[in-house]
């Protein structure tokens, strides 16, 4: 016996890796996600990490404004529902036609269609093109024709046409809708505040008034702090081989490629001063900034959950960026939380990052600010010897600066004014 196994021993051990592939076989086919899954996972998690928001995403309209049949209006306000959101997604499955401008230089009749009756309107905190209306909301409107939009006014009495409106020259525009479903536009209702609200020009501009005195929950995040040496990497690394270099100068760090980029971070604010000359035959287009300005947010690999467009200046030039939580603007001095981008049209760009951001949010035991009219806050201002330098005025959350150590921050409503092209908490200018 033991003369025949040694003779055949190749072929006993031959049938028994057989018989044992087969049974592995058999256990694969019966249970295959058993020896998926880990693989899935991965797979998901590697997918997350590169997950961004769509450039439609960070060009969203901010805030929308119900207007009721008798003419008032009142913001619509929700700590449970992205209402914007919904409302992006609604749009996306209608058919916008023919746009055609109503009238233009008339303030009254814009404000009329700022308060048009038994309406939604969606509103931009600065205009957007009308390529991005056509990005956000999967629309295809004449954009030689409308050259900017501040708000989006949506008739609920079943018209078959919206309406986009440019505050600069108190622009109207009318684009035919041949399929569209106005029931699904969002409502007050449970979960959903009315906050009272009224529009007027003030100073050549369209501004959200608040006529009664209002509260506003105090908020706390978790801060999020993006590592420097990544942001560095990001904003200087090429497809050619560079290498980057830094150094110390007191309490900054100086990082630099060799070629005509460099990058300064400031170790007490963990703000970051980006520069790069990319030379006056490669500037960007005005029209094309909006898309530049997305790609290089997806470039620093900062989280974009919540950032949104902010505001445009230095004729369109410059974007500025903000984190924005349930429709209103995070503002803090020293920039966290959001980024400041500019092309300039010699060919300098220059971006003011911070690597500050917030991501978690936290319980505060239902804690709220109650805020004056914006007529109160109008009339203490008024009383300051600065109020002839006030532009503009907002409502908003204040973002006291953080310490590096700093794992948590509580944010306050409040009221902003734009003071000196600056927004600055306007009880401030009450000192």
């Amino acid at each position: 016996m033991i003369k025949k196994l040694r003779s055949n021993w190749l072929t006993i051990a031959l049938t028994l890796v057989v018989l044992f592939s087969l049974v592995l076989s058999g256990i694969i086919w019966t249970d295959p996600f058993q020896y998926e899954r880990p693989h899935r996972e991965t797979t998901s998690t590697q997918s997350q990490q590169f997950t961004t928001q769509s450039m439609g995403d960070v060009y969203l309209p901010t805030t929308i404004v119900r207007t009721n049949n008798d003419g008032k209006q009142v913001l619509l306000y929700s700590q449970r529902a992205n209402l914007v959101n919904n409302v992006k997604k609604n749009l996306r499955d209608w058919k916008m036609g023919r746009t055609s401008e109503v009238k233009t230089n008339n303030s009254d009749v814009y404000l009329s269609y700022l308060r048009n009756r038994h309406s939604l309107m969606l509103n931009y905190p600065d205009s957007v093109s009308s390529d991005v209306f056509n990005e956000t909301f999967g629309q295809s409107i004449d954009t030689n024709r409308v050259k900017g939009i501040n708000h989006i006014v949506i008739p609920l009495d079943g018209g078959r046409e919206i309406y986009l409106l440019r505050d600069y020259h108190y622009s109207v525009y009318r684009v035919q809708i041949s399929q569209g479903d106005f029931a699904k536009l969002p409502k007050s209702g449970r979960h959903v505040q009315p906050i009272p609200v009224d529009y007027k020009i003030i100073k050549g501009h369209a501004m959200m008034m608040y006529p009664d005195s209002f509260r506003l929950p105090k908020l706390a995040y978790q801060i999020s702090n993006q590592r420097i040496n990544n942001l560095s990497t990001n904003l200087l690394s090429t497809n050619q081989h560079t290498s980057v270099t830094s150094h110390d100068d007191g309490g900054k760090t100086i990082y630099t490629d060799g070629t005509n980029r460099h990058l300064v971070y400031d170790h007490a604010t963990g703000t970051v001063d980006y520069e790069n000359d990319i030379g006056h035959s490669n500037v960007v287009t005005t029209s094309q900034l909006y898309v530049h300005f997305y790609n290089t947010l997806v470039k620093t690999g900062m989280p974009l959950d919540n950032i949104r467009f902010d505001q445009a200046k230095d004729h369109h030039r410059t974007f500025i960026y903000r984190t924005y939580v349930e429709g209103f603007p995070i503002i803090n001095t020293d920039g966290y939380g959001g980024a400041k981008l500019q092309a300039t049209q010699s060919g300098i760009e220059r971006y003011w990052l911070s690597l500050y951001t917030i991501q978690v949010p936290l319980p505060l035991s239902g804690e709220t600010v109650k805020l004056p009219s914006t007529t109160t806050v109008i009339n203490e201002l008024h009383a300051s010897s600065r109020f002839k330098d006030i532009t503009d005025l907002r409502v908003g959350y204040l973002w006291k600066n953080s310490r590096p150590e700093d794992k948590v921050v509580k944010i306050t409503p409040t009221y902003f004014v734009k003071y000196h092209n600056h927004w600055v908490d306007y009880t401030e200018l009450l000192k």
